[in-house]
């Protein structure tokens, strides 16, 4: 039993479940927007849950692709049975959407609090009640996009990895929804700007990350029948692709610095170039040598740091500027 839990433990892939809570943290970082920390904790368990559900559910189905290029995962060497897994799958789908309907109420009771007046709460209409059951069907509608992505999207080339990338970005997403909510009541100073660059620098990142992932896995893609872009386009065309989206990152890092201002009333230090400078250049560098060495699983996994590292350099220098 132990053993069971604890392989199913590896198979919802810890690491990708913390760098979800830290984009969490950060876009709430960035927003200066606090919530309590049961919320959070909530929140926290919401998106563990959901990527959770995801993982096991999509190993499931791609057990026999994973013979090929996986034969270490824990379905195709008998670690945990089929029927372990679906049952892990659903409990997690479920407690994904308990924590949405769980947040949904704690933002009602706050709402309610806040104007005290039922008449004044029913004036917001169909409008108002939507966004306040935000947390509720935005998990719904996770849970749907992962299980429509494990079935079909990822068939898809490119649409696969662009859906990836968008939902790295829903972390940031929730964040944002959440400050909305109860902005005008808690924060009289709007920081959405602050929280613009994260998302396309994580979508991006993401985009190329699983152009090398798809690279990785082209062998055993190839054989059960899979279609991604480098089976189609080649290895060589999705390389310079993934090559040119992490040019196109690198380019846009001072738009932080020095273009927000006229939109947003809003830019971030230099403090954020010389991080960045420091930190992602060499990593990108890095990473495109890996590819063009055909060490797929090297680039993407150094792209995931760089996600990370690139949001962290948002939050700190915006925070070394206060």
């Amino acid at each position: 039993m132990k053993s069971t839990l604890y392989t199913l433990f590896k198979m919802v892939r810890p690491a990708n479940i913390v760098i979800a809570i830290i984009t969490l943290l950060i876009g709430y970082g960035l927003l200066e927007h606090y919530p309590p920390i049961y919320v959070l904790l909530l929140q926290i368990l919401g998106f563990a849950s959901a990527l959770g559900f995801a993982n096991i559910h999509n190993d499931i189905i791609d057990k026999k692709s994973d013979k090929l290029n996986r034969p270490e995962r824990p379905l195709v060497t008998g670690k945990v049975t089929i029927k372990s897994a679906k049952k892990a799958w659903i409990a997690l789908a479920i407690l994904a959407i308990l924590c949405g309907l769980g947040d949904t109420i704690i933002q009602c009771v706050k709402f309610m609090n806040v104007v005290k007046d039922w008449e004044h709460a029913a004036a917001f209409g169909i409008e108002g009640a939507i966004i306040l059951t935000f947390p509720l069907w935005f998990f719904v509608l996770l849970i749907a996009l992962l299980t429509a992505y494990n079935r079909r999207i990822k068939h898809t080339p490119l649409v696969k990895n662009i859906t990836v990338a968008f939902l790295c970005t829903t972390p940031l997403l929730y964040a944002v929804q959440h400050y909305f909510n109860f902005a005008n009541y808690e924060s009289p100073v709007n920081e959405t700007w602050a929280i613009i660059p994260a998302i396309p620098l994580t979508f991006l990142i993401t985009t190329a990350r699983e152009i090398y992932k798809d690279l990785q896995d082209e062998t055993g893609d190839l054989k059960v029948g899979i279609k991604t872009f480098p089976l189609i386009a080649g290895a060589k065309a999705a390389r310079v692709l993934a090559g040119i989206i992490i040019g196109i990152t690198w380019l846009l890092l001072p738009v932080p610095v020095f273009f927000m201002e006229e939109a947003y009333n809003n830019n971030y230090p230099p403090l954020f170039l010389i991080i960045t400078g420091i930190t992602l250049t060499p990593c990108f560098i890095y990473t495109l040598i890996k590819a063009w060495r055909h060490k797929y699983h090297l680039a993407q996994n150094v792209l995931k740091v760089a996600m990370v590292i690139g949001l962290l350099a948002l939050f700190i220098s915006k925070y070394a500027a206060n």
